[in-house]
């Protein structure tokens, strides 16, 4: 059997991954077992609300920074609904055109092609309707364009 010399640094380097990947099956396997996932939520929302309360009452007393009392006062208003929630209405109505749903899109090659109230578009295309031409489409939305006074109307993929 041939001898093969190994340099210090290739055993260093050895020695570092194994000791990585022993940590990492020990935290995997053995600290996962005795962690305790407790559900306490209603003792968790009884603290934060009495944080916020601390806060509130320490912000207001020192009166030292105007804008945290805001952020804190806008914090706590109503805020009606959630902000991250983009609100797309797919079905665009306007007065001559009626309701449009932009239903699918197609890209092969350089052509993209547009499904708009179930009919197959290409940019440059007259609506069945009549009066309207397809003016751009994108993956998102397809934009409209009517022929007498160049009004466009974007109309939001609908996503089922």
């Amino acid at each position: 059997m041939k001898k093969v010399k190994v340099s210090t640094r290739e055993v260093v380097v050895v020695a570092v991954m194994l000791v990585a990947v022993l940590f990492g099956v020990s935290d995997f396997f053995l600290a996962s077992s005795s962690k305790v996932v407790g559900v306490g939520g209603g003792e968790d929302a009884a603290r934060i609300d009495a944080l916020i309360a601390d806060v509130s009452k320490v912000l207001e007393d020192s009166k030292s920074c105007p804008v945290y009392a805001a952020i804190v006062t806008e914090a706590e208003t109503d805020w009606g609904r959630d902000l991250s929630y983009a609100d797309n209405t797919p079905v665009v109505s306007t007065s001559n055109l009626g309701p449009v749903e932009y239903t699918g899109y197609l890209e092969i090659g350089t052509r993209r092609i547009g499904i708009i109230d179930g009919v197959s578009y290409e940019a440059g295309d007259e609506l069945e309707v009549g009066g309207y031409l397809v003016k751009r489409i994108r993956p998102s939305s397809v934009m409209i364009e009517e022929k007498g006074t160049g009004k466009s109307i974007t109309v939001p993929l609908l996503e089922e």
